[in-house]
């Protein structure tokens, strides 16, 4: 069928645009012209008056379509012209010698034509009229129906000038065909060329990273293999290195995504230079590279993993930005830890996990106890789901206490997980896998919903009128529904926002500000408080404090708990004390001990503490109570 469509279509092919085709038309309505009148001359000559007049009859006939011929006209025209030439061959067999006359050379003629111009939709007719007029003819010469003319009466001069121009009418057919197919060799091969360049083109943008134009992950699935060989046969190991920037996203939240490319494209040109017969470069995405490093031991590939920290690390001059990237490499090797590129990326994987753990700008080698840790991180988000489902999750308070009036205004909101009934799980190990699972989101949504009913009921209790703090992850404002959270939570248990401070870290900077803005912009709006937590330890951004509408610093504990021994941790306190009065922001401290520590805060005109001193967080009705007590001392 395919084959057949494709016949249909080879005059198409062969004229490309209906200009190439009316030029086409009139050269055979040329060559047929010309071939007419030839043999007309030569009939009237040999004193053939009907054959000569028939011939002349087709001459107007093709005179008039010659001029009729258009891009929009050419199958028509075409169509008329083999009719006419196919009828004309048959009235002139039948005028003479039937079978045996020269017009029958004519056929063949036609359909090499036909099959040019028209395709199957004109050659198939044409045939079957051809064959039936060939039998015809055999029946009418067999019943003397048709009486050939004598041998002695036909003009063997004439009857021989008639074949020399059919012949010659042969000669161009066959000469413009073979010029056609030339042409259509030469167009396909042209696209043949054409064809494979925008596959290598295809290829360079699928196997390519668009922005480095370095080899993208993969194409290094497929060259691994040949890789790990090489080095087999030559007693290799083949070092696979994934190294992510760890810095990167802080530097497209602050300098811009421009910065951010250029730092990418100015490192993979310093990295390049690293690469040889034995060391193959690759980027994924984002801030995720791939080193593959055949090396004779793990030595060698330790060195070149040093030295590719130093390279990664020097500093980068952009845009008049000093900047420094910091790295964490995590390095599987073949066939060791596997010989596939999923088994060593996963494994590589693994290894970055743990040096991202450690300090910047350091680098591990897979170890087993790593995939051990890995299924453990596995099992704890099974367990996670689990406890969602039969709600083991409990809320501890601690409260914020007034430095000058020692009363309690408030509480922090902690999260705990007692697995089972029984066994008591902190935040800190459970929490960094809940929002690496996304369960965070649904965790956090219950802390909301849970904390809220709790701050009404203190109210209802009459134990005054206590605020209450909840962490919020930097997961929760990815889905874009953050605001309505807080505001069902608030509705739900009919509590007044303004009792309500939501707690954020320096770590929700580095995301999607303008995202995040605005939802932190529509809950200020409703007048509930925010706070940014652990001040200070992160990237300490001014901008962002009036850009998060905050309203709250929260002093780090790590600069609060032995300030009162460290001088230096003492002048960080006093000026983000003065810093936030300066800017109209409350203030708490976190991780007060000691009276001494109470003292020296109090000096610095602190507002708020929280701490041991006054309490570890407690469970619900063990907070209460010690409001009650707080409010029976005063």
């Amino acid at each position: 069928m395919k084959y057949m469509k494709d016949k249909e279509n080879f005059s198409v092919l062969i004229f490309q645009d209906g200009a190439s085709r009316v030029r086409k038309v009139k050269i055979v309505l040329a060559i047929f012209l010309l071939g007419l009148c030839a043999l007309a001359l030569n009939n009237t000559f040999f004193s053939d008056i009907d054959a000569s007049a028939a011939l002349l009859v087709t001459v107007g006939i093709i005179l008039t379509l010659y001029f009729f011929v258009t891009s929009d006209t050419t199958n028509i025209v075409a169509g008329i012209l083999l009719w006419t030439i196919a009828i004309l061959a048959s009235y002139l067999a039948w005028k003479n010698n039937a079978l045996f006359d020269t017009a029958m050379l004519v056929f063949p003629c036609v359909l090499i034509f036909s099959s040019l111009l028209g395709g199957g939709a004109l050659l198939y007719p044409l045939i079957i009229f051809m064959l039936v007029v060939l039998y015809f003819f055999a029946y009418a010469a067999n019943t003397g129906f048709l009486e050939p003319k004598p041998t002695n009466e036909v003009n063997l001069w004439g009857k021989a000038n008639n074949i020399a121009i059919i012949l010659l009418v042969y000669v161009l057919a066959i000469k413009l065909a073979s010029s056609y197919i030339k042409r259509l060799i030469k167009r396909l091969f042209d696209e043949n060329k054409r064809s494979k360049k925008i596959k290598a083109q295809a290829d360079q943008l699928v196997l390519n990273d668009y922005l480095t134009q370095l080899p993208n992950d993969l194409s290094c699935r497929q060259e691994l293999e040949k890789i790990i060989e090489i080095g087999r046969a030559h007693g290799e190991i083949v070092g696979f290195l994934s190294f992510s920037l760890n810095n990167l996203k802080w530097i497209n939240s602050s300098l811009g995504h421009e910065v951010g490319d250029k730092t990418i494209s100015y490192l993979s040109e310093r990295l390049a230079k690293l690469v040889n017969k034995q060391r193959s470069l690759y980027r994924c995405s984002g801030n995720e590279f791939i080193f593959v490093v055949t090396e004779k031991d793990y030595e060698s590939i330790s060195e070149f993993s040093y030295q590719l920290v130093q390279a990664i690390y020097r500093p980068f001059q952009i845009d008049s930005y000093d900047i420094e990237v910091t790295c964490s490499i995590g390095i599987s090797i073949a066939p060791f830890d596997g010989t596939t590129f999923q088994a060593l990326r996963q494994k590589s994987h693994m290894a970055l996990s743990h040096a991202k753990d450690d300090e910047p700008n350091s680098y591990k080698f897979f170890e087993i106890e790593m995939e051990d840790y890995v299924n453990n991180r596995l099992k704890m988000v099974q367990d996670l789901r689990q406890a969602i489902a039969l709600q083991e999750f409990e809320l501890f308070y601690q409260p914020k206490v007034d430095l000058f009036s020692n009363t309690i205004v408030g509480a922090e909101a902690l999260i705990r997980w007692r697995k089972g009934g029984n066994e008591l799980i902190s935040p800190a190990v459970f929490i960094p896998v809940a929002e690496a699972s996304g369960l965070i989101s649904e965790i956090g949504k219950w802390v909301l919903e849970k904390a809220c009913a709790d701050c009404k009921q203190w109210h209802e209790k009459g134990i005054g009128s206590l605020t209450i703090a909840v962490n919020l992850s930097p997961i929760q404002f990815r889905r874009g529904n953050l605001p309505n959270i807080v505001f069902r939570a608030l509705k739900q248990a009919d509590l007044d926002p303004s009792f309500l401070e939501l707690e954020i870290t320096e770590s929700l900077f580095i995301d999607n500000t303008e995202r995040i803005s605005e939802q932190i912009y529509q809950i200020a709006t409703k007048d509930i408080s925010i706070a940014i937590d652990d001040f200070g330890t992160g990237y300490s951004n001014l901008n962002y404090l009036t850009k998060f509408n905050a309203s709250t610093l929260k002093i780090d504990m790590s600069f609060v708990t032995d300030m009162v021994q460290v001088e230096q941790k003492q002048h960080i306190v006093n000026a983000v004390i003065k810093m936030s009065k300066e800017m109209g922001l409350e203030n708490v401290a976190e991780g007060v001990e000691d009276f001494e520590t109470v003292e020296k805060l109090k000096q610095f005109k602190c507002q708020y503490g929280q701490g041991y001193y006054w309490s570890k967080p407690l469970p619900n009705n063990e907070f209460i109570e010690l409001v009650q007590i707080h409010i029976n001392k005063q």
